[in-house]
């Protein structure tokens, strides 16, 4: 018989083999990735790297086609200040100017010049992360990782007519310690993701411990904005990120632990039930999708180089320094249920780096890639 040490020995293997196979798939594809490795490729008809002079860490892209805008969150301030990251230094304030830009991309014959513009917003502690826009009320919904206030929605209303802007609150509750992406279900109802449950600004090694292990610590939270105390959390998600709609019925959120985007079913109360998990070869940041329902995914398919950038970046003081380059990885993909994961850009960072949201809209011929450490944006011809 057996002695009860080896059973204990047997029993532990066991529950810790799930685990082990689960890091495995989260970590061969970086392997995979890097940079020796690492294979450009670029499926884009052709494409342009536009405002450089204009924008810089631009982390997320929304697009509205009824309009034919894309809304862009942008931070220069993030090299000092990364709330996911773990980058805390003082700010510098000639360069740490954040912005909200509305870029034109349908207009016909409109020079680029006149195609960006930013919105003005009467916030100094703008530091954006994901966007929502409900068109049909103009409003728009910016996760804000202010400096000297808690973590908040900024909710704002955007009069498109004369790009001008009106404060209509900074939201907080308590559920939303790490707000990262938005999602709108309209009526004022959202969900939100959190990105971590132990933040860097109360642990740097615990936040770094979650992200390496995979433990859910992510969550997505239903948001009443009208009713704040019927907000709860609908799911858990390792390093939840990007949140997207598929369909009526399907909700994506994008996990950068995981390397791979969780599919669950919405119920009629806005409750989560995960249907299936996605793995792809690259850490997902943002999500977005298509009039077709394909989804869009960008990510950082090698992070120790987004981690050694965002590590140094504080050092950059926008000229040509060490500190101010950016070398790290992009990827962009698409996915469907037909079609499977199919990706679309690969770039080694020495034409684009650190891709964080691909947008796209193909009846215009038009999409969009940011990148969270780069100068301006790539905007390609599908």
């Amino acid at each position: 018989m057996p002695g009860l040490k080896s059973i204990i020995q047997v029993l532990f293997v066991a529950l810790l083999a799930p685990w082990l196979y689960d890091r495995y798939y989260a970590f061969s594809p970086m392997l995979a990735n890097r940079p020796s490795l690492y294979q450009n490729l670029n499926t884009f008809k052709s494409h342009d790297i536009k405002y450089r002079d204009q924008l810089r860490n631009c982390e997320d892209v929304i697009i509205e086609r009824s309009l034919g805008l894309a809304f862009l969150s942008c931070d220069p301030g993030r090299d000092r200040w990364n709330t996911v990251m773990g980058t805390f230094k003082p700010e510098n304030p000639a360069t740490d100017k954040a912005g909200i830009y509305i870029y034109d991309y349908a207009t016909p014959g409109l020079p680029d010049s006149a195609r960006l513009k930013r919105l003005p917003i009467d916030d100094t502690d703008l530091h954006p992360l994901g966007l929502a826009f409900d068109a049909w009320t103009s409003t728009l919904y910016v996760a804000n990782h202010a400096r000297n206030r808690p973590s908040h929605l900024l909710i704002l209303h955007v009069d498109l007519s004369s790009l001008t802007t009106t404060l209509i609150s900074h939201f907080t509750h308590p559920l939303l310690h790490a707000p990262n992406a938005i999602h709108i279900l309209g009526n004022h109802q959202l969900y939100v993701t959190n990105d971590h449950f132990l933040r860097s600004a109360v642990s740097p090694l615990g936040s770094k411990i979650e992200t390496f292990s995979g433990a859910p610590g992510g969550t997505v939270v239903y948001v009443d904005t009208r009713a704040p105390a019927a907000s709860r959390i609908v799911a858990r998600v390792p390093f939840a990120n990007g949140i997207e709609a598929l369909n009526e019925s399907t909700i994506a959120v994008a996990s950068c632990s995981k390397a791979g985007v969780y599919l669950f079913e919405k119920d009629e109360q806005h409750n989560l039930q995960l249907r299936k998990v996605v793995r792809t070869s690259a850490a997902v940041d943002n999500l977005s999708t298509e009039s077709d329902g394909k989804l869009l995914l960008a990510g950082h398919p090698f992070a120790p180089s987004l981690m050694k950038l965002s590590q140094g970046r504080a050092a950059c003081t926008g000229d040509e320094s060490e500190a101010c380059k950016c070398g790290s990885p992009s990827w962009a993909a698409e996915w469907s249920e037909e079609g499977g994961l199919v990706e679309l850009y690969k770039d080694d960072g020495t034409e684009f780096c650190s891709s964080s949201t691909v947008v796209r809209d193909s009846g215009k011929g038009v999409g969009i890639v940011s990148g969270l450490y780069e100068r301006g944006v790539l905007v390609f011809e599908p």
